[in-house]
């Protein structure tokens, strides 16, 4: 809370100070040479106060992600409880929750046809983004660990995007999970309901070994509520 406010006290300092040179139409604006001057000299100043919030605040917000908000994994006991806890992510399709979702056909990179239902029997995580979305990847990284973590019952990481085999195998060569067992990525060219109502990447959908959304949702979830999430059943 400290760095967002320090970084909106800032920027309304030098958004003032630009309204203070350039705004010529009020009495505001009528400011001496030498006043404008002496302003122009202190902007780097601000300028510079303002990236280094703004890289507190991104550098706060990353270590939050991947730590899940400390060394201690808070225990989560409700798919509820996850939701409430949310900072970085915004839940979605709440009408299609406990719903059967239908079939999904998509294209691994070697040409290999894949079916969502292929999965059914243990839990699954699809994620819909593009590998040159940084967030996506994050998210990506974030399921295939906790794929890797979860021995028993771990889930199967279905990652879904509309790019060309090419680009994928690309992406997959320098990714540190190619490879592992529990995940595929594989290109899409429709996607049925729901998976096409949610506006925005990454977006997650908790699907359940009965081949139910458990959760659809939006943002990028902290590795511990990511995990919570796969593991919580649907409420009865």
């Amino acid at each position: 809370m400290f760095e967002i406010n320090a970084f909106h006290k800032t920027l309304k300092e030098v958004v003032f100070l630009f309204d203070l040179m350039f705004d010529r139409g009020s009495s505001r604006g009528l400011m001496k040479r030498q006043d404008k001057k002496n302003l122009v000299k202190g902007l780097p100043f601000y300028l510079l106060m303002l990236l280094l919030i703004v890289g507190i605040v991104v550098l706060s917000r990353q270590r939050a992600f991947r730590e899940g908000r400390g060394n201690a994994a808070p225990a989560y006991h409700s798919i509820d409880e996850v939701i409430n806890s949310r900072q970085t992510w915004e839940p979605v399709l709440a009408d299609w929750q406990g719903k059967e979702v239908p079939d999904l056909v998509f294209l691994l990179p070697d040409g290999q046809t894949r079916h969502l239902a292929d999965y059914r029997g243990r839990e699954c995580v699809v994620i819909v983004g593009a590998t040159w979305f940084p967030p996506f990847r994050l998210q990506l990284a974030q399921a295939v660990r906790a794929a890797e973590e979860m021995k028993e019952g771990a889930p199967a990481v279905a990652a879904l995007t509309a790019e060309s085999a090419e680009r994928i195998e690309e992406f997959l060569k320098r990714a540190d999970f190619a490879g592992k067992s529990n995940f595929e990525l594989g290109s899409v060219t429709l996607l049925a309901e729901p998976f096409s109502l949610p506006d925005g990447f990454p977006c997650l959908f908790f699907i359940d070994a009965q081949g139910r959304l458990k959760l659809a949702a939006v943002g990028l979830i902290p590795f511990a509520q990511l995990k919570a999430l796969i593991e919580l059943p649907l409420p009865e």
